[in-house]
């Protein structure tokens, strides 16, 4: 009798995991999760720093064949201390998947529970942090004669610890912005990212660039729909809310 009880106490609780997982997928449907495009670009009269931001060409390297689409647009924040500007850029992936640099069976427990819950609903991932990954750093610039110069910049690595950049890390030869991710999860910490930029044909290495209008400037309504957080209580990308 005892045993039933005990056998039943852990079947209804996962009856109701999975009554959870069923009920969130569903109410996930039909809510507009496409990164951000046109619509959230912002007014042509733009302030004198966001010019300043969207003429500096910011690349993306993924130095691993990982999941997901890159989005096409770029999100970004700023914050100005004189002749100090600190960018944050949020990038965004549409899936977030294990394989590639991990052992298989390690990446199949991850994959079944962490990215999609037995393969069919939404994983603990979605569950905790939202749609699609949202990575993100941050990279501090001097004002110099109407243009940006890299200082520095903050990232995370695969473990969610922080990495400072260098200005030689992130500063390409032609003095545009490069972040590179190298890890299944896409964090933006990897050193080394002008340097593999700067290869005339780098094995391996994916690119993405933004300039101009593919840079948008982060709205309330691009945090809500996807779970970005705040400065006080940041959910996603935590080096873009430094």
């Amino acid at each position: 009798m005892v045993f039933f009880t005990a056998g039943s106490r852990v079947s209804a609780r996962l009856l109701w995991a999975i009554l959870f997982f069923i009920g969130a997928a569903l109410l996930d449907l039909g809510t507009d999760r496409e990164w951000p495009g046109s619509s959230a670009l912002a007014s042509e009269a733009e302030p004198a720093d966001q010019a300043l931001i969207r003429a500096q060409r910011v690349c993306i390297l993924n130095a691993r064949d990982s999941a997901g689409e890159i989005g096409q647009k770029l999100v970004f924040r700023s914050r100005r201390d004189g002749d100090r500007l600190s960018v944050a850029y949020f990038v965004h992936w549409s899936t977030e998947r294990p394989w590639g640099d991990k052992p298989m069976l390690m990446s199949l427990a991850i994959d079944s529970v962490y990215s999609h819950f037995f393969f069919v609903m939404p994983g603990l991932r979605h569950l905790m942090h939202g749609p699609g990954d949202v990575e993100g750093a941050t990279v501090v610039y001097r004002v110099v004669d109407g243009r940006l110069e890299v200082l520095e910049g903050f990232a995370d690595d695969e473990s969610h610890d922080p990495v400072h950049l260098s200005a030689e890390d992130l500063t390409d030869p032609e003095r545009g912005t490069v972040l590179m991710t190298s890890v299944w999860s896409h964090q933006l910490g990897s050193h080394g990212a002008a340097q593999a930029a700067s290869l005339a044909a780098p094995g391996g290495v994916t690119r993405h660039c933004y300039q101009g209008q593919e840079l948008v400037p982060l709205t309330p309504d691009i945090a809500e729909r996807f779970w970005l957080g705040s400065a006080e209580e940041p959910n996603r990308a935590r080096p873009a809310w430094r």
